[in-house]
C-alpha cells in the first residue's frame, strides 16, 4: 500500500533488510555478491498519518539464500485508530540457475481512500473519501529464454472490493462511476520481460522492459469485463560518476474498467508531489528523469521531473501535468545496493506537494 508507506518512518527499519516486491526481471549479476544464509529479521511499527492517525502493528522478512539474488518472503501488519486493518505479504522467488521467477504480493486491506474524479474536467479541489475492504492478489511467474535476457511468464491479479462510507452525496455514492459498487476483480494474462540492468536496485547502466496484457470478463471469473495493455522502459546511463535515469509507462485499458483500477498519477513512483491517484482515467502516459549523483560515504542526491496525462473521457480536453523535486539516498546495503529513499516533490503551477520516505528508487 504505497499510500500508507508514505506516512511509516519506522517501517524504513525494517526494509532495510527488505527488498522491493516489484522486482520485475533478473538483471545482469555481475555486480552483485550471493546471499549465502537463511535469515529473518522483525521490528514493532508504530506511526501517525492524517489519514490513519496512530496505529501499530509488526514486520518482519524472512531471506532465502540467492546466487547471486536472493528469495524474501516479507509480512507486514498494522491496526490504525480509526480502525483500518493492514496486511500484506510481498514475495519474490529466485531460482539457483537464473531461469525461473516468480513475484508478487498477497494481501488483505480495509483502508480510507481519498478520490479525485476521473479524467481532466473535475475542478482542482474536487474530493471525495471512501473505505474500501480487499483481499489482493498480485502472481507473476516467468522463464527465461533460452541463454537470453528475454523472459516470458503468466501474470494473475485478483481483488475483490467492498466499498462503504463514500463521502454522502457524491460521485462514488450515486453509484454511476463504474466499480463504485465495489466488485470481484480477477485478471489473468501475459507478461515479457527484458533485463540488461547492472543491479536491480540502483542501476547505473542498461534497460529494464515489461509489456503485459491482462483481461476480465466472466470466463475469469471477474464481474467487470476490459483488457488492459502496459508498456513500461527504464533505461539507465553513467555520466562520469553520475547516473541518469529514464522511465516511459504507457497503460492502456478498454471501456468497463472499474474506477480503482484504472491508470493513476501521483504518489512514491508517477509525478510525486501529487496525492496518489491525484488523476485517472483509461489511458495514461507518462515520461519522467533523475541525475543521480554521489555525494559522500553512503549519501547520494537526486533532482527528478517529469510529465504525465491521463485521458479517455469523452469530450474532456486533454491535460498535461508535470513536477519536479529532490532528494537525498542512504545506501544501506552495499552488496545489493539497497537505499533508503527521502523525496520532496511538487506539481509545477499547482499548490500540490508532498515528501515521501521509502525504500528502492520510484524506477
Amino acid at each position: 500500500m504505497k499510500l500508507f508507506l508514505l506516512h511509516l518512518p519506522l517501517i524504513a527499519l525494517f526494509a532495510l533488510l527488505a527488498e522491493s516486491p516489484e522486482l520485475k526481471a533478473q538483471p545482469s549479476t555481475d555486480t552483485l555478491t550471493p546471499v549465502k544464509k537463511f535469515s529473518f529479521f522483525g521490528v514493532p511499527l508504530a506511526f501517525y498519518s492524517p489519514d490513519t492517525k496512530w496505529g501499530g502493528g509488526a514486520a518482519g522478512i524472512f531471506t532465502f539464500p540467492g546466487n547471486p539474488l536472493r528469495s524474501s518472503i516479507t509480512f507486514s501488519f498494522a491496526y490504525t485508530q480509526r480502525r483500518q486493518v493492514l496486511a500484506w505479504i510481498p514475495f519474490q522467488w529466485y531460482h539457483r540457475n537464473g531461469n525461473w521467477r516468480a513475484y508478487g504480493e498477497l494481501g488483505w486491506y480495509r483502508y480510507l481512500y481519498q478520490y479525485f474524479g476521473i479524467g481532466n474536467e473535475y475542478p482542482d479541489d474536487f474530493l471525495e473519501t471512501y473505505t474500501a475492504r480487499f483481499p489482493r492478489v498480485r502472481w507473476t511467474v516467468a522463464r527465461r529464454w533460452r541463454d537470453s535476457r528475454h523472459f516470458f511468464g503468466l501474470r494473475y491479479n485478483l481483488d475483490d472490493y467492498h466499498i462503504s462510507d463514500a463521502t454522502p452525496g457524491g460521485d462514488l455514492a450515486s453509484g454511476n462511476i463504474p466499480g463504485a459498487r465495489g466488485g470481484f476483480s480477477s485478471s489473468p494474462g501475459i507478461v515479457w520481460l527484458y533485463d540488461s540492468r547492472d543491479s536491480p536496485f540502483f542501476p547505473s547502466r542498461g534497460i529494464l522492459t515489461e509489456s503485459s496484457v491482462v483481461f476480465e470478463n466472466r470466463f475469469s471469473g471477474s464481474n467487470f469485463r476490459y483488457a488492459r495493455w502496459t508498456g513500461e522502459v527504464s533505461g539507465y546511463r553513467k555520466i562520469g560518476r553520475n547516473i541518469l535515469a529514464i522511465n516511459a509507462l504507457a497503460v492502456f485499458t478498454t471501456a468497463g474498467a472499474p474506477f480503482f483500477l484504472m491508470p493513476q498519477l501521483g504518489g512514491t513512483r508517477r509525478l510525486r508531489g501529487y496525492p496518489d491517484g491525484k488523476f485517472r482515467d483509461k489511458h495514461m502516459l507518462l515520461v519522467q528523469a533523475e541525475g543521480r549523483v554521489p555525494l559522500f560515504w553512503r549519501l547520494k542526491a537526486v533532482a527528478f521531473g517529469g510529465a504525465g496525462s491521463v485521458f479517455g473521457t469523452g469530450g474532456e480536453t486533454l491535460r498535461l501535468h508535470s513536477n519536479l523535486g529532490a532528494g537525498i539516498r542512504f545506501e544501506f546495503d552495499k552488496k545489493q545496493k539497497i537505499n533508503v529513499r527521502l523525496d520532496y516533490g511538487f506539481g509545477i503551477g499547482t499548490p500540490h506537494s508532498g515528501a515521501y520516505l521509502t525504500v528502492g528508487e520510484a524506477f
